[in-house]
Protein backbone atom coordinates (compact mmCIF):
# COMPACT_ATOMS: atom_id res chain seq x y z
CA UNK A 1 0.00 0.00 0.00
CA UNK A 2 1.21 3.54 -1.13
CA UNK A 3 -0.84 5.55 0.87
CA UNK A 4 -2.12 4.08 4.24
CA UNK A 5 -3.24 4.62 7.68
CA UNK A 6 -2.06 1.58 10.73
CA UNK A 7 -3.61 1.21 13.96
CA UNK A 8 -1.06 -0.81 15.78
CA UNK A 9 -2.38 -2.52 18.93
CA UNK A 10 0.05 -3.88 21.60
CA UNK A 11 -2.38 -5.72 23.32
CA UNK A 12 -5.37 -7.06 20.94
CA UNK A 13 -6.18 -10.37 19.25
CA UNK A 14 -6.52 -10.68 15.41
CA UNK A 15 -9.48 -11.22 15.98
CA UNK A 16 -10.98 -8.34 17.81
CA UNK A 17 -10.43 -6.32 15.06
CA UNK A 18 -13.59 -6.38 12.94
CA UNK A 19 -15.83 -5.13 10.10
CA UNK A 20 -17.18 -1.96 12.99
CA UNK A 21 -13.35 -1.15 13.72
CA UNK A 22 -12.63 -0.88 9.54
CA UNK A 23 -15.67 1.25 9.18
CA UNK A 24 -14.67 3.86 11.76
CA UNK A 25 -11.77 3.95 10.38
CA UNK A 26 -13.29 4.76 6.63
CA UNK A 27 -15.45 7.00 8.51
CA UNK A 28 -12.72 9.26 9.61
CA UNK A 29 -11.28 9.15 7.11
CA UNK A 30 -13.96 9.93 4.18
CA UNK A 31 -11.84 12.86 2.92
CA UNK A 32 -8.71 10.39 1.60
CA UNK A 33 -10.90 7.80 0.54
CA UNK A 34 -12.48 8.95 -3.20
CA UNK A 35 -13.29 4.96 -4.44
CA UNK A 36 -16.38 3.49 -3.74
CA UNK A 37 -14.25 0.11 -2.75
CA UNK A 38 -11.25 0.21 -0.08
CA UNK A 39 -8.32 -2.29 0.47
CA UNK A 40 -7.53 -3.14 4.27
CA UNK A 41 -5.63 -5.88 5.78
CA UNK A 42 -4.97 -7.79 9.45
CA UNK A 43 -1.87 -9.00 10.72
CA UNK A 44 0.09 -9.92 13.56
CA UNK A 45 3.81 -8.46 14.03
CA UNK A 46 6.74 -10.10 15.05
CA UNK A 47 5.67 -8.75 18.58
CA UNK A 48 2.77 -10.11 18.88
CA UNK A 49 0.91 -6.51 18.30
CA UNK A 50 -2.00 -6.06 15.46
CA UNK A 51 -2.34 -4.08 12.54
CA UNK A 52 -5.07 -2.80 11.10
CA UNK A 53 -3.77 -1.19 7.53
CA UNK A 54 -6.52 0.61 5.11
CA UNK A 55 -5.26 1.72 1.89
CA UNK A 56 -5.79 5.40 1.37
CA UNK A 57 -6.72 6.63 -2.35
CA UNK A 58 -4.68 9.79 -1.91
CA UNK A 59 -1.26 10.78 -0.33
CA UNK A 60 -2.27 13.20 2.53
CA UNK A 61 -0.77 15.83 3.52
CA UNK A 62 0.69 16.83 7.29
CA UNK A 63 -2.22 18.73 8.49
CA UNK A 64 -4.91 16.39 6.47
CA UNK A 65 -3.26 13.40 8.11
CA UNK A 66 -2.98 15.39 12.00
CA UNK A 67 -6.86 16.01 11.71
CA UNK A 68 -7.46 12.25 10.47
CA UNK A 69 -5.39 10.95 13.11
CA UNK A 70 -7.29 12.97 15.83
CA UNK A 71 -10.39 12.45 14.47
CA UNK A 72 -9.87 8.35 14.40
CA UNK A 73 -7.98 8.63 18.09
CA UNK A 74 -11.28 10.17 19.37
CA UNK A 75 -13.29 7.94 17.79
CA UNK A 76 -11.41 4.95 19.06
CA UNK A 77 -11.05 6.29 22.50
CA UNK A 78 -14.99 7.04 22.57
CA UNK A 79 -15.04 2.94 21.74
CA UNK A 80 -12.74 2.02 24.72
CA UNK A 81 -9.81 1.98 22.79
CA UNK A 82 -6.62 3.02 24.58
CA UNK A 83 -3.49 0.97 24.14
CA UNK A 84 -2.79 1.94 19.98
CA UNK A 85 -0.42 3.83 17.74
CA UNK A 86 -2.10 5.43 14.66
CA UNK A 87 0.64 5.57 11.52
CA UNK A 88 -0.60 7.69 8.24
CA UNK A 89 1.75 7.61 5.29
CA UNK A 90 2.05 11.36 3.97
Amino acid sequence: MKNFINIVWDNKALSEVDEYLVDTVLECADEALVEDETNYETYDTIDGGTVLAVELHKQLNDEESTVIAERLANKLFDLGHNNFDIEISV
